[in-house]
């Protein structure tokens, strides 16, 4: 080799070599611009051949390296040699240093992602002051002589600069501020409300709005035609059923009539009067209308139908008032009876009404077409009837009898009655036939009481003066003046006379019981026999009377006088007598009588009294010293 060739073919291939580390990095970052934006995620891969050419490269750059720090060099060479030395060495030596030392990324890789993301200009600027050793060959055209700088071998492949090679760097993303995003989001949303909003105004320009019924139906959100429809077959299939007293029913229906109907665009009205843009509102409330259709049907069919219901043709009930009725207790209103009494020209008029509404029933009982009764259970004259008859009811009278005798409301109520103006009467009458049989049962004197004998033979008796006697004249007043004033009162009624007890023997348990059969008297007191004697009764001629009696009066001594003849005008026998207990106002008593030969047996038939009971001496004594005025004597066969 020629020496003086040397340093020109060592720049040659020194600038040769700058020269295609220029155009490798212009290339490789065109390369990564489109790289990034064609696939920014894609992970950058070191290629072989480019770890190869750095590998073969690093040597050299190395050694002229060290060659510059350590000879007398070309001032061009030494700077270039203090640039390496430094920190502002050629980027392609610091490429080479750490593609040598292992590292997985190339320091050109990087220069080529800043580069993808500045602008031309930016990156021609940059290879200017990275590459100083290019911008001194540029200025001084001379060249560079060195005599210890090898030649670059011009087999050095160039760096790779394939997109394969290069990172991917990700673009920073953009971002948006906040309130902006907000505002749009608020414009969307009132948009699409509004849009909502104008559209649903326009549905219910041609439906009806919510809750809407018309005749109690509801259309919410159909259309007048959907109404029509409706009607339309309600029309033919209407049924107008009657409803009778009892529940019976019967129907007039849309073919016996011949139905046909028309609306007159009533339909329509309703939809051009309500508001289609205040449908929010008609959510929450009802709106009710009612349409009479131009019902079209036969009328005089109608007519004839009417005239033919059982209503109509059958015999009328008539109607009854409410009225007070005793149950047992008190006065209550016995509810009315509306009978089957039509006021058909009234019936008519509503049928034709309800038919003309599409109406499905009408009740005759309920609506009225029945003739009312008078009087109802509210009427107030009834009501203060009841009051007053019950305040009749509220007297009871009980009577101390041997079974009490109650006079209340349930026989009150039996003589309770009230006319036509509600004015109550309580039926004297009534009271004083039922206290006349009040005494016919309680009056005892003179009826037959049955008994039986201390000695045990039953019989009965009959007559006498003895028992009970009711004053019915006194009684009867007292009673209605109780019943007038709703008294509650226990007594015993008003009599004239009185016996000692209610019991059929009312005579009680102390009383004188003569056997005129057995000629035989007892005298007991309290059931208990206490005396007994014989006794001779009146004769054939005047016998002793039968029946219950008490003594009247006793007299110890007395002269008993008889009856006065007529023909000697004086008295038929005067008998002195020390012991006389009177029976009756008559001359019938109890006295001793010591004329008599003996007591008891048949003596009464030969030699009788003249009715009076005769006594042996000391028995009359020992009976009249015993006997009290008022003690019943029972006389009897």
């Amino acid at each position: 080799m020629n020496p003086t060739d040397t340093p020109t073919t060592g720049n040659a291939q020194n600038s040769t070599q700058e020269a295609q580390k220029t155009d490798s990095r212009n290339h490789s970052a065109d390369l990564s611009q489109e790289t990034l934006q064609n696939s920014p995620q894609d992970k950058p891969q070191k290629s072989p051949q480019s770890s190869s050419a750095d590998s073969s490269q690093a040597p050299s750059l190395k050694d002229s390296e060290h060659d510059s720090a350590g000879s007398s060099q070309d001032p061009s060479l030494k700077d270039s040699g203090h640039d390496s030395a430094g920190s502002s060495q050629d980027p392609f030596l610091k490429d080479s240093e750490h593609d040598s030392a292992g590292s997985s990324q190339s320091p050109f890789q990087e220069d080529s992602l800043h580069s993808a993301a500045e602008t031309p200009q930016t990156s021609s600027q940059e290879d200017s002051v990275q590459n100083p050793a290019a911008l001194d060959s540029s200025r001084d055209p001379s060249p560079k002589v060195s005599s210890n700088t090898p030649a670059a071998s011009p087999q050095s492949p160039p760096r790779d600069s394939s997109p394969e090679a290069q990172p991917a760097s990700p673009e920073p993303a953009k971002t948006l501020p906040w309130k902006k995003i907000a505002a749009w989001t608020a414009a969307a949303i009132a948009a699409v409300l509004l849009l909502t909003y104008l559209g649903v105004s326009i549905y219910f320009r041609s439906h009806y709005l919510f809750h809407t019924t018309i005749n109690g139906q509801d259309f919410s959100r159909q259309t007048a035609d959907d109404a029509r429809t409706f009607f339309a077959g309600e029309a033919n299939a209407y049924t107008l059923t009657i409803t009778e007293s009892g529940g019976k029913t019967e129907d007039i229906t849309g073919n016996d009539i011949r139905m046909t109907w028309n609306d007159d665009q009533a339909l329509e009205n309703i939809l051009k009067d309500q508001n289609a843009f205040s449908w929010p509102f008609a959510y929450f409330k009802e709106t009710s209308e009612e349409v009479v259709f131009e019902i079209s049907y036969d009328k005089s069919a109608l007519e004839k139908k009417v005239d033919t219901l059982n209503a109509v043709t059958a015999e009328p009930i008539q109607p009854q008032s409410a009225y007070p009725e005793f149950d047992g207790n008190s006065y209550v209103i016995k509810p009315e009876v509306y009978g089957t009494d039509l006021d058909s020209e009234k019936l008519k008029k509503q049928i034709h009404q309800s038919v003309a509404k599409l109406e499905e029933g009408i009740d005759l009982q309920e609506e009225g077409f029945y003739k009312a009764p008078k009087y109802t259970t509210e009427s107030k004259e009834l009501k203060d009837l009841c009051q007053t008859l019950n305040q009749y009811c509220k007297a009871s009278i009980t009577y101390e009898m041997d079974v009490p005798v109650v006079v209340d409301k349930a026989l009150i109520s039996t003589w309770l009655s009230y006319d036509e103006n509600f004015h109550v009467t309580l039926d004297e009458a009534a009271i004083r036939n039922w206290m006349a049989e009040f005494g016919k049962r309680y009056d005892t004197v003179g009826t037959t009481r049955p008994l039986t004998t201390p000695a045990g033979k039953a019989t009965e008796v009959s007559g006498g003066t003895y028992g009970w006697i009711i004053n019915e004249e006194i009684e009867f007043p007292a009673l209605v003046a109780s019943i007038r004033n709703g008294e509650v009162v226990t007594k015993a009624p008003a009599c004239d006379q009185t016996a000692a007890s209610h019991a059929a023997q009312d005579w009680g348990g102390t009383f004188v019981e003569v056997d005129l059969t057995a000629q035989y008297m007892w005298y007991l007191e309290n059931g208990t026999v206490v005396f007994e004697s014989d006794v001779v009764t009146g004769k054939g001629s005047t016998p002793t009377p039968p029946g219950v009696y008490d003594i009247l009066e006793k007299l110890s001594p007395t002269v008993l006088i008889g009856n006065i003849d007529p023909e000697t005008k004086e008295p038929e026998y005067r008998s002195p007598v020390d012991f006389w207990m009177r029976v009756t106002w008559s001359g019938i008593g109890f006295h001793d009588a010591t004329w008599q030969p003996a007591f008891g047996g048949d003596v009464y038939l030969w030699n009788g009294s003249h009715g009076c009971i005769n006594m042996p001496y000391y028995n009359a004594q020992q009976l009249y010293s015993i006997l009290q005025i008022g003690t019943p004597v029972v006389v009897h066969y």
